[in-house]
């Protein structure tokens, strides 16, 4: 059986919109304020969206479809060690970077006042949600994945 060469793309596109779907209605339906680490993880999304829409209406063949699919499966497969370092985070297991976890003590009562003006982000290392013990960095981890391994399938099966 011959599938379409835009079939894998096309795939990958409509998870990228499913999940970038997903993590705007929860930011912004359900109410769930990500953390610095959670917008870094929608990064890889974004590029792989873009390189998945741009190989279908171009429809590139050959070497230059496997070479977007390959570097679309490299950003994924980034953007899984970025949630897997985000649930490391979330476990205790690695240290969070300081912009995720910041809490200074103002010295004054200028900064005091300032501190009370802003809105922090939540802490990395704060769960805000989860289903079956799996974060929503978990699931991020395990999406990005499985799309950087459909791209590499992708990139096989258009030789």
């Amino acid at each position: 059986m011959r599938t379409s060469p835009n079939t894998i793309p096309g795939f990958i596109l409509l998870v990228t919109v499913a999940i970038l779907s997903a993590a705007y209605s929860a930011q912004y339906i359900g109410g769930l304020r990500p953390c610095i680490l959670c917008l870094y993880e929608r990064v890889p999304w974004f590029i792989t969206g873009a390189l998945m829409l741009v190989t279908i209406l171009m429809q590139f063949s050959g070497p230059a479809r496997r070479g977007i699919l390959l570097f679309a499966a490299l950003v994924m497969l980034a953007g899984a060690g970025l949630g897997g370092y985000h649930v490391g985070v979330e476990q205790e297991i690695f240290q969070p970077p300081t912009t995720c976890s910041a809490t200074t003590t103002p010295s004054t009562l200028k900064e005091l006042k300032a501190l009370l003006e802003t809105t922090m982000p939540p802490r990395c290392d704060e769960i805000s949600w989860q289903l079956f013990g799996i974060s929503m960095a978990g699931y991020n981890a395990l999406a990005s994945l499985a799309m950087g391994l459909a791209a590499l399938i992708g990139r096989r099966s258009s030789r």
